[in-house]
């Protein structure tokens, strides 16, 4: 099974417009539907009208960053449980000691190969997928 049996939606949630961009047409040249946001009001305001299956995440962004987005995601009965895929420049080691816990959702290394992207996303979901079936 690919990716694209499991999802069709996917949001994009990054302050870098280029990569925002390259993110959508790898995306969509793959066949998924895709909604971008530049900001997390933006992204949390289309959460209310469109549920995605899977939402990627950068971390650092400015007014709230994507851990505290992340927590208020997975704080609302409309939008828990969607997996989520974190971006970010940060080692592991700093979102540790930020108070993340990466067992609650998975991690994309930045710089990633926009090339590589569908097939990582396939590992990481599946991977997601697990950390929530565990609970």
């Amino acid at each position: 099974m690919s990716l694209k049996d499991h999802i069709s939606h996917v949001l994009v949630v990054d302050d870098d417009e280029f990569l925002l961009s390259a993110i959508r047409k790898k995306l969509e040249l793959g066949g998924y539907k895709v909604t971008t946001s530049s900001n997390v009001h933006d992204a949390h305001f289309k959460l209310t009208f469109s549920k995605p299956d899977l939402i990627l995440l950068d971390v650092i962004m400015p007014e709230m960053n994507g851990l505290e987005f992340m927590a208020l995601i997975n704080s609302q009965i409309g939008t828990l449980g969607i997996p989520i895929i974190l971006m970010s420049y940060l080692p592991e080691k700093e979102l540790h000691e930020m108070g993340y816990d990466l067992g609650s959702a998975q991690y994309l290394a930045k710089p990633f190969k926009i090339n590589y992207l569908t097939s990582r996303l396939e590992k990481l979901y599946q991977k997601s997928l697990t950390s929530i079936s565990s609970f």
